[in-house]
């Protein structure tokens, strides 16, 4: 640390957890457009003498200057985790367009976990929100999409129906929710086989023939061996899974008058079998969040 300049803001008159905060409140600045050598020497200059008290020089750096460095960092790191999940998104959008949505989401949204896989939790509700540029739509679903490929590789299993032995009649009582790993989705686009011709390229910058038009119910999930999955359901079970969380008398009170005469039927006929392989694959689970909307 440097010498003791100013008691009222000197590193001894802090907490450690009030030099942490204040630490942690300076490197996430966010980054200018421009600058030279320190970052914050653009966006946050003021920080310069409160920095160099209560940061050592070293190497011909002073504090302010060592600082910079970790405010850069820290936004080239994050932005780094952002870019390597949504590697489809980042060529529909354009490289530059993705960094500055994700700076400005990590900037409203600063991490708030542990965790990396937690970070891009809510990105698709704020670029759903707010992102109104070309191709909004297939941006969207990609990124949902990718987002869906995140969470069934991160992601706890939950408490399933087949660990909790519940018979037929106690589980129409109980709220029932998906597992939290198992995303449905409806896609217009086989952003699958588009994201994998997008993962080669290394850039992040070159230019890739649009998705493939398709029209495509999958529920993105993973199995018992951890093999990442994504399988096709009927458009009717597809809006039986998005019904949840509730009870079973719930969720099918949210269907009614919903579904075409033909997916209705469709339900009418299958929901038994559905229901069986989805708790035994691990698809339900009970709901241990009480009845939050997942």
């Amino acid at each position: 640390m440097g010498q003791n300049r100013n008691p009222e803001t000197s590193p001894a008159s802090l907490s450690l957890s009030d030099l942490q905060a204040w630490f942690a409140s300076a490197i996430a600045n966010p980054l200018p457009k421009r600058y030279s050598i320190n970052p914050l020497a653009v966006s946050s200059p003021s920080l310069a003498a409160s920095a160099s008290e209560r940061i050592r020089s070293k190497g011909g750096m002073d504090g302010f200057d060592r600082l910079g460095v970790y405010n850069e960092q820290y936004w080239f790191r994050l932005v780094t985790v952002m870019q390597s999940d949504y590697t489809a998104a980042i060529h529909l959008m354009g490289l530059q367009d993705f960094n500055e949505w994700a700076v400005r989401y990590l900037t409203a949204h600063p991490p708030a976990s542990p965790f990396l896989s937690d970070l891009d939790a809510g990105f698709p509700a704020f670029l759903s929100e707010g992102y109104r540029g070309p191709q909004r739509e297939s941006v969207l679903q990609a990124i949902a999409y990718e987002r869906a490929l995140s969470k069934a590789f991160d992601a706890p299993d939950g408490a399933t129906l087949a660990a909790a032995g519940l018979g037929p009649e106690a589980l129409m009582a109980k709220r029932l929710r998906l597992a939290p790993h198992l995303t449905p989705l409806h896609l217009d686009w086989d952003f699958s086989e588009y994201r994998a011709r997008c993962l080669g390229d290394e850039s992040l910058e070159a230019t890739m023939d649009p998705p493939v038009k398709a029209s495509l119910d999958l529920v993105v999930h993973r199995d018992a061996d951890l093999r990442l999955l994504k399988t096709e359901v009927p458009a009717a079970a597809q809006a039986l899974l998005r019904a949840f969380p509730g009870t079973l008398p719930e969720v099918f009170d949210r269907l009614e008058g919903v579904l075409a005469p033909a997916d209705q039927a469709l339900l009418e006929r299958e929901v038994s079998s559905w229901f069986r392989d989805w708790a035994a694959d691990g698809w339900l689970c009970l709901d241990r969040e009480g009845g939050r909307k997942s």
